[in-house]
């Protein structure tokens, strides 16, 4: 019996083992993440930049933000994502519309994002999330999205933040979804990334820096952030708090970012036709200093 038990066992025990890697990867590849200069987003029209926060599990709000907006007939036209709202964030930008949004986080179960593991520095490496990205949005890189889209993450040792807006989606989702001590850290370049929360919890001002004119952060956060506070918009749903990795109130939380982005809706057109105004009003004011400039300089050439 007892050697029946160890002919059992080690064959299970070097299959787990085989299957466990104990420390991150180095992610050198040519499309590895990095960050690029920002490139600001120019248009006649207000520019609106959405900020999808940090906040696990309750990130299931933000697609009920969009949905409400989308019914509203607003558009972001610049994304920021933080952790669980970086995942909302990549799919949106990929170009998700609302009703496939919903249909996605209410068919998802938590064993499509987390893989678990017995070994490393976390219980969940991550690699789950990052394939689930990328497969959905066909392997296509931030660049190649349909909207400028911009992913926090934070570096381990320092907690600076690192603005992703430049190659792997699915590699700087996960980067920016890893909560320490729960998922594994992400090596890029000899650099170890952390969730994004961690050096910013609702990133504000970089939707501002990507050219935002309106800039909507949505918190979803347990104590609230004061980053948020630089948005012109800041909407807080009452989401259920949950574990980080519980996913059985999404509905509810789905149904509070929608609650809670409808509220605001009327602010939000003010904002979009009082912008409008100011942006004509300053381009008729440039094109009639312009016509006097040139009837100026025809004056003098004519003398």
């Amino acid at each position: 019996m007892r050697l029946l038990t160890q002919k059992l066992l080690f064959p299970l025990t070097a299959l787990l083992l085989a299957g466990c890697a104990t420390a991150p990867v180095n992610h050198t590849a040519a499309d590895a993440p990095y960050a690029a200069p920002l490139h600001r987003v120019s248009k006649i029209q207000p520019v609106v930049g959405l900020v999808l926060g940090a906040g696990g599990s309750r990130g299931f709000a933000h697609v009920g933000v969009l949905k409400a907006f989308e019914e509203a007939g607003i558009e972001a036209d610049v994304i920021v994502g933080v952790s669980s709202g970086a995942v909302v964030a990549a799919l949106h930008a990929g170009g998700m519309r609302a009703a496939e949004l919903e249909a996605t986080a209410l068919a998802i179960e938590d064993n499509d994002l987390l893989d678990f593991t017995l070994f490393g520095p976390g219980v969940i490496e991550g690699g789950r999330l990052q394939a689930y990205i990328n497969d959905t949005l066909h392997n296509r890189p931030i660049e190649a999205l349909q909207k400028p889209f911009a992913v926090i993450a934070a570096e381990r040792e320092t907690s600076r933040m690192t603005i992703f807006n430049r190659g792997n989606t699915g590699l700087a989702v996960r980067a920016s979804a890893s909560v320490p001590k729960l998922f594994w850290p992400v090596m890029i370049r000899g650099t170890e990334y952390v969730d994004g929360g961690v050096a910013s919890r609702v990133p504000a001002s970089v939707a501002r820096q990507m050219g935002a004119d309106i800039v909507i952060a949505v918190d979803v956060s347990w104590r609230g952030s004061s980053e948020a506070q630089q948005a012109d918009v800041v909407i807080r749903p009452q989401t259920i708090r949950t574990r980080i990795t519980d996913f059985s109130q999404k509905i509810a939380n789905l149904a509070a970012g929608e609650d809670a982005a409808r509220e605001v809706v009327p602010q939000v057109r003010e904002l979009l036709a009082r912008v409008a105004q100011e942006k004509n009003d300053a381009a008729a004011g440039a094109a009639r200093s312009l016509t006097s400039i040139t009837l100026m300089l025809r004056a003098v050439g004519a003398m």
